[in-house]
C-alpha cells in the first residue's frame, strides 16, 4: 500500500474510529488505516495488493456515492459510503460497523449504575465538606446537612441493590439470540406492526436463511416504530412487507404509498426508550437494533417510500 504524500493527514486518519481506504477504479488498495486494515483483514504489508471487490464481494463497483452494506470476512455488518476523487480514478471509502452488539448487557448496567451515583455522590461531598468547614455552625442546620447525608446515602444502598437485583434477573432470565428462519422473523414484525387496524401485507414470499433475534425485544421494537408511523403516516393506507436476500444478508423493506418520512425523525425515535424491567433497566431503540446487529434507515426511490432494514445471515 502507498502511504499518502501529506503525512499529518495520514497520521490523523490512523486514529479515527472509521476507516479509512484509498483505492484505485480497478478496486486495488492504495492505503487503509489500521481501523479499515482490521476490519477488512487487509494485510498490513505495503507490497501485498488486495482488491476490494475481492475483499468484500458485495459491494458494487465501481462504488456510488450512496451507502450501502457488506459483511466483512469475519461476519460483521459494515456499512461503507464511497466517494470518487477528481477525475474519477480515484475513490475515498468510509467504512463503520453498521451496528456492534456487546455479548453482555455489564456495560449498559455498568453506565446505569455510574450515572446513577453521581448526584448522590456530589450531594454527601458538599454535604461533609459544609460541615467540615463549619464546624461551629448552628445545630438545626447541621442537622439538616446530616439529613441530607443519611438521605442521599440510603438513595446510593437502594441503586447497589436495585443493579445488583437486575443484574441477577439477567443471568437466571436471559438467553442468547434466538435462531430463527427469516420468514419467522417477519412474520413476528407483521404481528408487532399490525396495531389499531393497521394492515400490513407480505407481499411475497421470505427467502430462506437463518437470522438471529430476541423474540421479546424485536416484537417491542416494531411495536413502538408502529405506533410512531401511525402517527406520521398517512391513515388508511396498508404498509407492505418485501424480503430479499443473499448468502450474508437479508434485508426487509417496510413499504408505503404517500409521503416519506424525514431521516431525522426515524434517527429521534431511535433514541427513545424501552423499559425492560421493574428496576429501570432499559434499552434504546438504536441498542436493540445493535443488539441485533441490524441497521435501520429511511429511503426513497422509484418504489416509494419505506424503511429498509438489514441483518446479518447465519445459515
Amino acid at each position: 500500500m502507498k502511504t499518502p504524500n501529506a503525512s499529518k493527514l495520514a497520521a490523523a486518519l490512523e486514529v479515527l474510529p472509521d476507516g479509512v481506504i484509498l483505492c484505485d477504479a480497478a478496486g486495488r488498495v492504495l492505503w487503509a488505516n489500521r481501523r479499515a486494515r482490521k476490519w477488512l483483514a487487509l494485510p498490513a504489508d505495503e507490497g501485498t495488493e488486495a482488491r476490494l471487490p475481492a475483499v468484500l464481494p458485495g459491494l458494487p463497483w465501481p462504488p456510488t456515492e450512496a451507502t450501502g452494506h457488506v459483511r466483512s470476512p469475519e461476519g460483521r455488518l459494515l456499512s461503507v459510503q464511497a466517494w470518487p476523487l477528481a477525475g474519477g480514478e480515484e475513490f475515498v471509502l468510509q467504512v463503520r460497523p453498521a451496528s456492534s452488539r456487546s455479548d453482555e448487557w455489564q456495560p449498559l448496567l455498568l453506565q446505569q449504575l455510574l450515572e446513577g451515583l453521581r448526584r448522590p455522590v456530589a450531594n454527601i461531598r458538599a454535604a461533609i465538606e459544609t460541615l467540615a468547614s463549619y464546624p461551629d455552625m448552628a445545630p438545626d442546620l447541621a442537622a439538616q446537612f446530616r439529613h441530607i447525608i443519611l438521605d442521599q446515602t440510603e438513595a446510593l444502598a437502594r441503586l447497589l441493590e436495585q443493579t445488583v437485583s437486575a443484574y441477577t434477573r439477567y443471568l437466571q432470565a436471559h438467553w442468547p439470540l434466538e435462531r430463527m428462519p427469516a420468514a419467522a422473523l417477519l412474520q413476528l414484525m407483521a404481528a408487532a406492526l399490525q396495531q389499531d387496524a393497521r394492515r400490513v401485507r407480505i407481499a411475497a414470499a421470505c427467502p430462506a436463511g437463518i437470522v438471529q433475534a430476541d423474540r421479546r425485544l424485536w416484537s417491542r421494537l416494531w411495536e413502538l416504530l408502529g405506533r410512531q408511523l401511525h402517527q406520521a403516516l398517512p391513515r388508511g393506507r396498508e404498509w407492505v412487507l418485501l424480503a430479499e436476500s443473499d448468502e450474508r444478508l437479508l434485508w426487509i423493506d417496510l413499504c408505503w404509498q404517500g409521503r416519506g418520512l424525514p431521516p431525522e425523525r426515524l434517527q429521534r425515535w431511535l433514541t427513545q426508550t424501552l423499559t425492560l424491567d421493574e428496576q429501570g433497566l432499559s434499552l434504546t431503540l438504536s441498542e436493540v437494533l445493535a443488539w441485533h446487529e441490524a441497521d435501520l434507515w429511511v429511503q426513497r426511490d422509484a418504489r416509494g417510500a419505506r424503511l429498509r432494514l438489514v441483518l446479518p445471515i447465519f445459515s
